[in-house]
């Protein structure tokens, strides 16, 4: 129970944004590493962890981040693969 309440709303919000950031990034630049933006994501929920003096739950927030980012840029990876199959059947 103690632990849901270090969750505070700005928990959600990072993760909203980075998930905004990340599908964004992959959209715009499709050639653009998405370990780069994995790495970043990590990053902000170390930072995070760093902000609310919880440094017990450092792993925690970094696997959160990473699931969270990952999630539109396999969606955004797959939108482009989709794509450019039609492309390639529409040339045929």
């Amino acid at each position: 129970m103690a632990f849901y309440f270090l969750i505070y709303w700005h928990f959600l919000l990072m993760v909203m944004v980075i998930m905004i950031v990340a599908g964004i990034v992959t959209f715009l630049f499709p050639k653009f590493p998405s370990i780069v933006v994995l790495i970043i994501s990590g990053l902000m929920g170390f930072v995070y962890s760093i902000c609310i003096d919880f440094k017990d739950g450092i792993y925690f927030f970094i696997s959160i981040n990473v699931v969270v980012a990952s999630i539109p840029i396999l969606l955004i990876r797959y939108l482009l693969f989709l794509k450019r199959k039609a492309e390639e059947m529409e040339v045929e």
